[in-house]
C-alpha cells in the first residue's frame, strides 16, 4: 500500500517549481528535490525538473538528452549533498551518548578554534565574534560552529561514522525505488577517493562539511527519527 498523500504529494512539487522560479537568476540553481516522512512512510517525495507521464514516451528523447537539467534523475534519492548543519544533531547524540559531554557542559566560543597551533587549521565560526559559553542545546539552536568543531574532534571521527550509519546516513534506505547511497566523510571514504585524511578533517565533518554526502531521502528519515 502507497504511503503517499497525493494531495500533499501535488502541493510539495508545485513548492518545488515556485522556489526555483523566485531564486535571484544570478542565484539560481534549476534543480530542488524535497520529501515529507513524518510518520514512517514517505508522504511526498519530489523532485524538480520532472516530467509529464502522460507525454512521457513523445518526450522521452528530449529527456535523455537533457545532459544540464537531467529530469529523469529523482534527486530525492539519487541526489547528494552536503547535509550542513541539519549533521550537528547527530553529531550532539553521538557525543552524549558516548560520555564526550554532558548537556550541561559549556564549551566556550571566541569566534575561532584554536586547538591546533598551525594557523591554517584554525577555523572561524559563523559568527565570527563568537556565542560565548556554549551548552549542547544553545549550540543547536545557535549552530555554533566551534562547539561542533571541539565536540566533533573529541567524540573521535569513528563514532561519528559509527552514528551517523546507525540513523541510515550514507546507507541504503530499502525504498522500492532507485536510490544511491551517499556516503560519511571518514578515512574509508576519502581512501575511496584517493584523498588524505588529516586529524582536523574531522571538525569539518562533525558540522556536515568535507565529504559528507547525502540523499534527501536519508536527511528526512534522519530528522524523522529524531522526532
Amino acid at each position: 500500500v502507497l504511503t503517499l498523500d497525493i494531495a500533499l504529494q501535488s502541493t510539495v512539487e508545485d513548492i518545488l517549481a515556485q522556489y526555483v522560479a523566485r531564486r535571484p537568476e544570478e542565484d539560481r540553481a534549476p534543480m530542488a528535490a524535497a520529501v515529507v516522512d513524518m510518520s514512517g512512510g514517505v508522504l511526498a517525495l519530489a523532485s524538480y525538473p520532472s516530467y509529464d507521464m502522460t507525454t512521457f514516451w513523445d518526450d522521452y528523447n528530449d529527456l535523455v538528452s537533457d545532459t544540464e537539467l537531467t529530469p529523469l534523475v529523482n534527486r530525492a534519492t539519487q541526489g547528494r549533498y552536503a547535509p550542513g548543519s541539519t549533521f550537528k544533531m547527530l553529531t550532539s547524540i553521538a557525543a552524549l551518548d558516548t560520555g564526550t559531554i554532558t548537556v550541561n557542559e559549556r564549551v566556550p566560543c571566541n569566534g575561532r578554534y584554536t586547538f591546533y597551533s598551525d594557523a591554517m587549521s584554525q577555523p572561524w565560526c559563523w559568527l565570527r565574534s563568537g556565542h560565548g559559553l556554549e551548552n549542547v542545546s544553545r549550540a543547536i539552536t545557535d549552530s555554533c560552529d566551534i562547539f561542533y568543531y571541539d565536540v566533533g574532534r573529541r567524540t573521535t571521527i569513528a563514532k561519528i561514522t559509527e552514528y551517523a550509519q546507525k540513523f541510515g546516513l550514507g546507507e541504503y534506505t530499502g525504498i522500492e525505488i532507485p536510490e544511491v547511497k551517499g556516503h560519511v566523510a571518514g578515512p574509508e571514504t576519502s581512501a575511496a577517493y584517493n584523498q588524505p585524511w588529516y586529524d582536523g578533517d574531522t571538525m569539518y565533518a562533525a558540522i556536515g562539511q568535507g565529504m559528507n554526502e547525502f540523499t534527501p531521502l536519508q536527511l528526512a528519515n534522519y530528522v524523522a527519527t529524531l522526532v
